[in-house]
């Protein structure tokens, strides 16, 4: 895809959209509602028709300002949230209704090979209707994958889904992506899933692509304040640069290549504030309450912030840690997790 924009009427909802996906490779697109992630997953199954830029795959154009390949014609396979399965048919024969001039002994060999990856071979002969949304997610990820198209467009497909399930699907989901050869779209708000799903992530704001990268990348090396915010939460902490560093009541952070009397917003992850009790180092916290997490504790903790009273922060510690409430603790920063940006 190179230099997509696209507008509704006056409101410009794409703005010189560039990304390159190989084969095998899995690209997530990661941002808030409205930033125009469907809107780019749209005009690669031509669903919208282009209005400027270009969308090829090798050296054959899809799309661009005097051509626009129907959908159907495209090889696109697509996955949506609300599954869209025909309730006339069984599993077997919705998995089967996208493939076209292939004897029944060939179809039904695919049928039976795409519903087995996706651990539905048994439940051939039901319909959509006596299927929970899980088993009804996993049919219609066999049915898109049946054909063997040579991209693959997943809007949010398992937003549905509670919790237990979506984590089952995305990992079945990922596992029969990176057995295929095609080229995987993937549309989410989600900043797991995305790191979860994708050999690449591209963060979009405002239509626009922020940042692009393996998803340790944008982790460890966010660009701006709004690619480590998307990341998680993080203790937000206003300072100003003096002599290359940031004097917070968390310590001093380093802060490169920004002009002294800069006004900052220095960013640190709940994890980058390690905890320990009993030391005599490092910025003194009081313990507000703790929480135990499954494999993590979670403390919010005061710290002292002269005239302003304390300043509220997050730590997330590995294991079980629940020091008592109102117990003093040390605070040290990890500062890999620890982020700096001029004051927006």
């Amino acid at each position: 895809m190179s230099g997509l924009s696209h507008s509704f009427g006056p409101q410009q909802i794409l703005k010189d959209i560039s990304l390159n996906v190989a084969p095998g490779e899995i690209l997530c697109l990661l941002g808030p509602s409205g930033c125009g992630k469907t809107t780019t997953l749209r005009l690669i199954a031509g669903l919208e028709e282009l209005q400027t830029g270009r969308i090829a795959w090798n050296d054959l154009v899809l799309a661009d300002t005097g051509l626009n390949v129907p959908p159907e014609k495209r090889q696109v396979g697509l996955l949506f949230q609300d599954f869209a399965l025909f309730p006339h048919l069984t599993v077997a024969e919705n998995v089967a209704f996208g493939l076209k001039g292939l004897s029944a002994e060939e179809r039904d060999s695919r049928v039976h090979e795409v519903l087995d990856q996706v651990g539905m071979l048994r439940y051939g002969t039901k319909y959509p209707h006596f299927l929970s949304g899980g088993e009804q997610q996993r049919v219609a990820l066999a049915r898109a994958r049946a054909p063997r198209p040579r991209i693959f467009l997943l809007d949010e497909p398992f937003s549905n889904l509670d919790t237990r399930l979506r984590n089952q699907l995305r990992d079945l989901c990922l596992h029969v992506l990176k057995k295929s050869d095609s080229s995987s779209v993937i549309v989410t708000h989600d900043p797991e899933e995305a790191m979860f799903m994708g050999d690449k992530v591209a963060v979009m704001q405002d239509g626009e692509i922020v940042q692009i990268g393996p998803p340790e990348e944008l982790y460890f090396r966010p660009l701006s304040a709004f690619v480590a915010g998307l990341f998680g939460e993080v203790n937000e902490i206003t300072g100003r640069v003096v002599d290359g560093h940031v004097v917070t009541p968390l310590g001093r952070v380093c802060a490169p290549n920004l002009n002294d009397g800069m006004e900052v917003d220095v960013l640190v992850r709940p994890e980058a504030l390690h905890v320990s009790e009993g030391s005599d180092r490092g910025a003194v916290a009081s313990v507000i309450t703790s929480r135990l997490l499954g494999g993590s504790s979670l403390l919010h903790l005061s710290v002292p912030n002269g005239e302003d009273g304390g300043l509220h922060v997050h730590s997330r510690v590995p294991g079980r840690m629940l020091p008592p409430e109102g117990s003093s603790v040390r605070l040290s920063l990890d500062e890999q997790n620890v982020f700096v940006f001029p004051r927006e």
